[in-house]
């Protein structure tokens, strides 16, 4: 018995265990069918027992197989993390990231951290700004990557995605009956202000300029002194706020949409990360 097990093999042990059939092994593994069984044949004359009980319905591990695929997970894991560190270490340079504010908050800083991590030789600049602003700074070469509202963009981004937003409010707020809702509002144009006089306007909800703020930090203190309500991500949402439901004289929330964009001709750093980012937060 050969004491070192190829990972090809146990590749494709784990392959057929999650598809359960052979027939489905060898479609996502792009092998024959006849393939993947000679490789499952070796593995078991190899190792001198049965990995799966086969019937006319398909395959399932034995308790040999169930044991061994559990330990080829962890070998194959540990191969693909060395392969990471290793090419990671090789990885040299910086990137610089633009993001709206509203994303600080999110998961997204301890994405970053995991990133960093994974290349530990590879700077990160961060830069915060509204979307139109971070979409003429990557069109004049000054950034390498952009996470923002894709509507303020002319190019097609490398990736999009949604999220949910909430009502949210202070605890001090105080509303009378008939009163219009006292919104908190963005100077200038904002896709989520737009979304949000679609859908008052749809409900036909009266509705007012509570509060007028310049950054992401005048909308939150402008939130926890209760002078208005506001659209947000539910995990923005200050500890001494809470998220209001649609009850209360407001209509539905919208989602939001965000886009990652990329520089014309990212380099190799750019585009891992912009790969990394992808992989992460499209679920």
């Amino acid at each position: 018995m050969d004491l070192n097990l190829d990972p090809h093999l146990l590749r494709a042990l784990i392959v057929v265990a999650e598809t359960g059939t052979v027939s489905g092994a060898a479609e996502r593994l792009s092998r024959t069918q006849a393939a993947v069984s000679m490789q499952i044949k070796r593995l078991e004359v190899d190792l001198g027992v049965q990995l799966l009980n086969r019937t006319s319905r398909g395959v399932s591990l034995t308790d040999s197989g169930e044991v061994l695929v559990a330990y080829a997970r962890k070998l194959i894991a540990l191969g693909e993390d060395a392969r990471l560190q290793i090419e990671g270490r090789q990885l040299v340079g910086r990137v610089r990231l633009g993001l709206i504010e509203d994303l600080v908050v999110t998961r997204l800083p301890i994405l970053l951290a995991e990133f960093r991590k994974r290349f530990p030789q590879v700077e990160l600049d961060l830069v915060t700004a509204h979307s139109g602003e971070l979409s003429l700074t990557l069109q004049n070469e000054k950034l390498d990557i952009v996470i923002a509202d894709p509507s303020r963009f002319s190019i097609v981004p490398f990736f999009h995605w949604s999220r949910q937003l909430v009502w949210s409010g202070s605890r001090l707020i105080d509303v009378g009956e008939g009163d219009a809702v006292p919104l908190i509002v963005f100077e200038g144009s904002c896709t989520w202000q737009d979304k949000t006089s679609v859908a008052f306007a749809s409900a036909g909800v009266e509705w007012s300029v509570a509060c007028r703020v310049s950054s992401y930090g005048a909308l939150i203190g402008a939130l926890r002194a209760g002078l208005g309500y506001s659209l947000m991500l539910p995990e923005s949402i200050p500890t001494d706020c809470e998220t209001i439901d649609s009850g209360h004289n407001l209509p539905s929330a919208p989602s939001a949409d965000f886009g990652l964009f990329m520089a014309k001709e990212p380099s190799k750093i750019t585009r891992e990360l912009g790969l990394f980012l992808r992989e992460k937060l499209v679920q």
